[in-house]
């Protein structure tokens, strides 16, 4: 039995090593808990309360380890676009702790950052965050 345990923490341990960075196919449980933690965050800052659920349109999603990034905007269920949100597309980073995803930094916005603000968020963005997760134009844009 002891044999058996240690056996399975050495693969688990073994499987987080070499775990490349991916994105999570539709329907899987992990993208699904990705777009849960995005639809709390969206819904906290929009504060709104909302007689029926929404979802993503996705346009970029990438898990690495423990962080992922996000790029996407609110639709109905039937896919049509969402007016009661603001018309941008959310650009978000993620950390899962304690098996929870959890948004850690939202650069969503609607105009090119100055090099000022580039500076200012290089300093506030978390060192360690992979860039394989970060969509194209921040990784270019954040890379120091």
């Amino acid at each position: 039995m002891k044999t058996r345990l240690i056996a399975m923490a050495w693969l688990l341990c073994t499987a987080a090593l070499f775990a490349k960075p991916h994105t999570p196919a539709p329907g899987t449980a992990e993208r699904k808990a990705i777009c849960d933690a995005m639809r709390e965050y969206t819904i906290a800052a929009q504060k709104k309360t909302l007689a029926y659920s929404f979802l993503f349109k996705v346009e970029f999603m990438r898990v690495d380890g423990d962080y992922a990034g996000f790029q996407g905007f609110p639709v109905k269920p039937d896919g049509t676009l969402d007016d009661r949100f603001e018309d941008f597309v959310y650009t978000t980073f993620l950390r899962k702790k304690n098996g929870v995803w959890q948004v850690i930094r939202d650069l969503s916005r609607t105009d090119v950052p100055t090099d000022e603000e580039v500076r200012d968020i290089r300093k506030k963005f978390p060192a360690d965050f992979p860039t394989a997760a970060m969509p194209q134009y921040w990784r270019k844009l954040l890379r120091p």
